[in-house]
């Protein structure tokens, strides 16, 4: 794996919201981004806001150099106070993102995947996770600065561990409405989705 200065943060177990993570959203990209939002307690929390406030300051630092000083205009931060009816629920809203192709600097094309685990450390190979699953999420906190966005950071999604799954569609058994046949045929375990995940993050 690349070395580099990032920040890598872990969350507490947290509620997924607008959950990509076995598919891309290719909704405002054709290339697409895995992503999703991880509702978790304040009271737990606080180590990542800090985390990120860090990396913000840094960002501030860095835009100041390419404004020559001058006050950078600011980017959304990556999370927020949930709030329903107008009411803070005592959450806040953390917003992961990861490309879904990954461009080497010699030009070459690499589809990138989530890491996603079960709470025991297992890679989860035909897992459909969806909004509603407890999780806690793995990821860099990249310090940038465009002159359009402004000065921020942003939660670049690596991997997950799911501690609760909700899962549907049609992606796996449990889609297509089988249950888990006791005494049944058991295929052998396959790396592939595993060694997928270490090949498109080792030049990440």
């Amino acid at each position: 794996m690349s070395k580099n200065n990032n920040v890598r943060i872990v969350t507490p177990v947290g509620v997924s919201q607008y959950a990509w993570l076995t598919t891309p959203d290719t909704q405002f990209d054709a290339d697409g981004h895995y992503k999703t939002n991880l509702i978790v307690k304040s009271d737990e929390s606080q180590s990542v806001v800090k985390a990120i406030d860090n990396e913000m300051k840094k960002s501030v630092t860095l835009a100041k150099e390419k404004t020559k000083g001058k006050e950078p205009k600011m980017a959304n931060l990556p999370y927020e106070e949930e709030v329903i009816e107008g009411k803070p629920t005592g959450n806040h809203i953390f917003k992961f993102k990861t490309k879904a192709k990954i461009i080497t600097r010699d030009g070459k094309v690499i589809p990138n995947k989530v890491a996603i685990f079960d709470s025991s450390g297992k890679p989860m190979v035909d897992a459909n996770v969806w909004s509603g699953s407890e999780m806690k999420v793995s990821a860099e906190l990249i310090p940038y600065y465009t002159a359009m966005a402004g000065a921020g950071v942003s939660l670049r999604l690596r991997a997950v561990q799911i501690t609760k799954l909700v899962e549907g569609g049609a992606g796996n058994s449990k889609g297509y409405g089988f249950d888990e046949v006791k005494d049944g045929y058991v295929a052998p375990e396959d790396k592939t989705f595993e060694n997928e995940v270490a090949q498109s993050q080792a030049d990440f």
